[in-house]
């Protein structure tokens, strides 16, 4: 093999070599959030009306294998309260585990466990606005935010919040839109599709760049080699 076309190979593989690199950047998914609506209104006379959204409960994967985020975001008008017929939220966990919950948004704190004032029934875990005053007084907005990990730092995913004996994954003592108090919930979920994470387009340009300039320099390289 001439001096040349060792040089032309050379600067194909180190092109291949990038492009790998970029599938494994186009191909690494990016952490997708399972989202719940709360859609359930038990409050007295109504929170909503038909089929109101009072919010979404966002878990998506945390730092790591042992760590979930959760977010809850009601839809305005819709506030937290403490009417004493539920929690901020409530929850369960695959097989009942010891958690720890971190990184509470302030004004809510860690409630009782298990949480069983709920219209939608009992749940293994709850949040307690702790900011709320009583009944409808002094309601927070939100977002509340959080992490949960087991206490022995075992896997933990998304999925692994379950519903309750009810079929109710989780539960929300709020103020509606209409002014009254009481139980919203979820239901169900809707899983997004696992989507690549696609680089910003400036990198997309300094990586063409890179393979243009390399490619180049082999060629000059084979070139004053013969």
């Amino acid at each position: 093999m001439n001096v040349r076309r060792l040089g032309i190979l050379r600067s194909c593989l180190v092109s291949l070599v990038a492009l790998i690199g970029l599938s494994l950047i186009l191909g690494t998914p990016s952490a997708q959030a399972i989202p719940f609506s709360l859609n359930q209104d038990g409050c007295t006379g109504g929170c909503g009306s038909g089929s109101t959204v009072f919010g979404t409960v966002d878990v998506v994967q945390g730092v790591d294998a042992s760590h979930v985020n959760v977010t809850v975001t009601l839809n305005s008008p819709s506030m937290f309260v403490r009417t004493g017929a539920g929690e901020a939220l409530e929850f369960n966990i695959t097989g009942d585990p010891a958690i720890s919950i971190t990184g509470l948004t302030s004004g809510f704190s860690v409630g009782p466990a298990p949480a069983t004032a709920s219209t939608f029934g009992s749940f293994d875990y709850s949040i307690h606005c702790s900011g709320c005053g009583n009944g409808g007084s002094n309601p927070l907005a939100g977002p509340l935010e959080f992490t949960v990990a087991t206490a022995l730092l075992g896997a933990l995913s998304p999925t692994d919040f379950i519903a309750n004996a009810g079929g109710f994954f989780f539960a929300s003592d709020i103020i509606g839109p209409s002014g009254n108090t009481g139980n919203v919930a979820a239901i169900g979920f809707t899983p997004i599709s696992p989507a690549g994470v696609v680089p910003e387009p400036g990198s997309l340009l300094l990586l063409g760049s890179g393979l243009l300039g390399l490619g180049v320099w082999g060629r000059k390289r084979s070139r004053k080699r013969v």
